[in-house]
């Protein structure tokens, strides 16, 4: 019995050695050699049944291209059309079902980190084009990057508080109507850092052209990636009579950071949708 036993081992011992190598033979290694796509697949599948904790980068450009661009895009219908943060969340949560990318809960939170990483849009992609150039010229300010920190402020009038649910995450808010007052929604991103839990309350001024200032008075946060490199909220001050001033204007004091100002002229138009309008922004 012994000899038959040791018999059957061996034989397993050869199949699996002959399987190997004939998989390795097969099987195409794209730019690397067959062995690391091996070591890559097999990391892989360690890490969607959270075997593995940690992915290299190299490895997640693996599970993103053999996921997102292999089962359901090419890459430039991902790659050429960047999104913020939470939109890329939005995402890849809607493409996670069984018939699509069928993803676990450590893939899904990989690929969005990797598409935010490297494909993040400042601007929401979301509102309808005409929404979008209407917002990008009489509501919305940006400063690029101090310490690697970018800002992004929106201005959201009392007129157009319907664009709330668009841009803040269309979560927290729950669709309910904003308190009375100002609104200015926040993005902050940084590429290489991390953001402070800063309180945005404590560090903004509003200024109206009479000379009078104002503190905010709240500072919401509506997203937060996890990862503290991408931030959203909801600023609010009190409410100004906007129809005696010709301008206001923001002030944030980020500590140890020179101070940023952004600047809106009133007031702010109507939004009149054109059928026809290519107007460059």
């Amino acid at each position: 019995m012994k000899p038959l036993t040791i018999s059957i081992g061996i034989f397993l011992i050869l199949v699996g050695m002959l399987t190997v190598a004939g998989f390795l033979i097969l099987v195409e290694p794209g730019n690397g050699s067959r062995t690391q796509y091996v070591t890559t697949a097999a990391k892989l599948f360690l890490f969607r049944h959270g075997v593995i904790d940690e992915l290299s980068p190299q490895e997640t450009q693996t599970l993103y291209l053999s996921t997102c661009t292999r089962k359901c895009h090419s890459t430039d219908v991902i790659e050429n059309k960047p999104r913020t943060a939470v939109e890329w969340e939005w995402v890849v949560d809607r493409m996670n079902t069984k018939d699509r990318a069928d993803l676990s809960i450590s893939e899904a939170g990989s690929i969005t980190e990797y598409l935010q990483r490297n494909f993040l849009s400042n601007v929401p992609t979301f509102l309808p084009e005409q929404t979008m150039r209407f917002l990008k010229r009489h509501l919305w300010k940006s400063d690029f990057g101090e310490d690697d920190i970018y800002l992004d402020l929106i201005y959201i009038p009392t007129l157009h508080t319907a664009l709330l649910p668009y841009l803040v995450a269309g979560r927290s808010v729950g669709g309910s109507e904003p308190t009375p007052g100002e609104h200015f929604v926040l993005y902050i991103n940084t590429h290489q850092g991390i953001v402070p839990p800063w309180d945005l309350a404590e560090l903004a001024i509003l200024r109206d052209g009479n000379g009078h200032e104002q503190q905010a008075t709240n500072w919401q946060v509506i997203y937060d990636d996890g990862q503290q490199h991408h931030r959203q909220g909801l600023l609010s001050f009190p409410p100004l009579n906007s129809d005696k001033i010709a301008a206001i204007e923001i002030e944030i004091s980020l500590p140890h950071m020179r101070k940023r100002y952004f600047l809106w002229d009133l007031p702010v138009p109507d939004y009149i949708p054109q059928e026809e309008d290519h107007t460059d922004v």
